[in-house]
């Protein structure tokens, strides 16, 4: 079973309507962690709207990678690159409940108040995060009491994130499927 499964990485981050100008260089990063989330074989799920979501399907797709998006309730309104639409019976922060739990490890970049909410429930549910080095104080100034033991991870670069999280995805499902056995 689990040579049939594909890892899962969600990539979490601002809408284009809510970056500033400087933070839109975080798209084209978002772009090339997408490419190599798709060179890896990969599923990414993301929340199907603008901004990081948008681009970093972008980029998987480039790659014949495999994007699922989660828009809330209505089918067809994802961006462009959505391979898959999940939707819920809820509008704001269907990520939060079908997005973050269908992770097997998380990519954030720096958001607003939907990217701060994204990561707090991974971070409730022990979801390995993965930040760029350029982010790292990210997760540590939201939760000031983290953990030694909680899986964060700093990455150098687009493609050691998505290394990162691609090998700690195959990682958890080894372990899940030993599990299944005993």
């Amino acid at each position: 079973m689990v040579d049939k499964m594909k890892v899962q990485i969600g990539v979490i981050g601002s809408e284009e309507k809510n970056m500033t100008q400087e933070e839109r260089v975080y798209l084209t990063i978002a772009e090339e962690v997408g490419e190599n989330i798709a060179k890896l074989g990969a599923a990414l799920i993301t929340g199907g709207c603008s901004g990081i979501s948008e681009s970093v399907c972008k980029g998987a797709t480039k790659f014949g990678g495999l994007t699922i998006g989660t828009p809330g309730r209505e089918r067809g309104s994802s961006v462009g690159n959505i391979d898959v639409e999940i939707c819920t019976p809820i509008e704001i922060g269907d990520y939060l409940f079908a997005g973050i739990p269908s992770s097997d490890a998380i990519i954030a970049f720096p958001g607003d108040a939907g990217t701060i909410a994204e990561i707090a429930i991974a971070y409730r549910y022990k979801k390995p995060i993965i930040l760029l080095k350029e982010y790292k104080s990210l997760v540590n100034d939201l939760f000031k009491n983290l953990s030694s033991e909680y899986p964060l991870f700093i990455a150098n670069n687009p493609k050691e994130a998505a290394e990162i999280a691609y090998k700690i995805g195959r990682e958890s499902l080894i372990k899940r499927q030993g599990d299944k056995t005993k």
